[in-house]
């Protein structure tokens, strides 16, 4: 079996094959490739990206270069990579706050319009977490938020986070009340979780499994509509007090959109072609990602997707990113 047929055998037992087969074969980056990732180290796009780069580099054959450009709710990399030059070698690591930032935000500096998906790469997750004993299950917490409106806190990692999002569709689907928290990240929010600060969160599952298996926090339920490999005895949030509740975030790859087809095509192979790895595969399992691989067409069918069900919370909610 060849090298090539090997790769194919692979992403088709992956059910990653169809990107792969449209790949140009002929195009290879004139330099070295920059995921840009727009938020600090240790985050879920970044765990994803940094195990994923040494695969990708091997199939594009230049070095893939994880690089972090923070701030502004992720607005700073993702514009960054929307002014970038338009040939292969800078590849936004998209997350569900570069869709949401241009509704949330008066001057993101950047419009949708601005990125062409290649590939949804994973979903993340999104648990709903408590201080053990808290609450016995989702069922009391649900109750007790709709009896006393406005006496529990929730954490958020901050201002226009996917994590306020899911905190503001439970608010909408309960109809009850409470005060968010936005901390400078995920792991201050959760710190004061676990010391009593605040009542919940909504955190996104690769920052909490460790603890939740730790003992340190308790799952109630996480946010995908189906039961999560990682969780298995975690009931969703659709299936016990909030039917439909779908609520997480994802990681996509973005690049300007005046990607040429060949450059785009080659570059959507080279992420299901990581995605497929047996290494990758495992490390995702173990930080809980659930991981999607879709082509180009179910990139932009699951953007379109989350910008109607985003922008139009967004909107009913009268939600604003504030800075600082």
């Amino acid at each position: 079996m060849t090298q090539l047929s090997r790769r194919h055998a692979i992403l088709a037992a992956a059910g990653l094959i169809p990107a792969a087969r449209a790949a140009a074969q002929d195009w290879t980056p004139p330099g070295p490739v920059r995921l840009i990732n727009p938020f600090a180290p240790g985050g879920s796009p970044d765990i994803l990206a940094r195990v994923m780069a040494p695969h990708m580099q091997g199939f594009l054959g230049q070095p893939m270069v994880v690089e972090n450009r923070p701030g502004a709710g992720a607005a700073v990399g993702t514009r960054s990579v929307a002014r970038a030059a338009p040939d292969g070698t800078t590849v936004l690591l998209a997350p569900i706050s570069s869709v949401i930032a241009p509704f949330m935000m008066r001057e993101p500096g950047y419009e949708l319009s601005d990125f062409r998906p290649l590939s949804w790469l994973a979903t993340t997750p999104f648990v709903l977490v408590v201080r053990p004993g808290r609450f016995a299950d989702i069922a009391e917490f649900d109750r007790f938020a709709k009896a006393n409106p406005g006496r529990l806190t929730g954490a958020t990692g901050g201002s226009g986070t996917p994590h306020q999002l899911a905190a503001e569709l439970y608010r909408q689907a309960s109809g009850t009340d409470f005060t968010l928290v936005a901390y400078r990240g995920t792991a201050p929010a959760l710190t004061d979780l676990r010391a009593g600060t605040v009542d919940f969160m909504f955190a996104d599952m690769p920052a909490a499994l460790g603890q939740i298996r730790q003992g340190g926090l308790q799952a109630l339920a996480v946010c995908t509509l189906a039961r999560v490999p990682a969780l298995p005895d975690t009931p969703t949030m659709a299936e016990s007090v909030a039917p439909g509740f779908d609520a997480n975030s994802w990681v996509m790859w973005w690049v300007p959109a005046a990607t040429p087809d060949p450059v785009a095509r080659r570059l959507a192979a080279a992420a299901l072609h990581g995605l497929a790895q047996p290494d990758v595969r495992a490390r995702a399992a173990e930080v809980g990602f659930v991981l999607a691989g879709s082509d180009m067409a179910g990139a932009e069918a699951h953007m379109r997707s989350e910008v109607a069900k985003w922008s139009g919370l967004i909107r009913a909610r009268g939600l604003r990113f504030e800075e600082g």
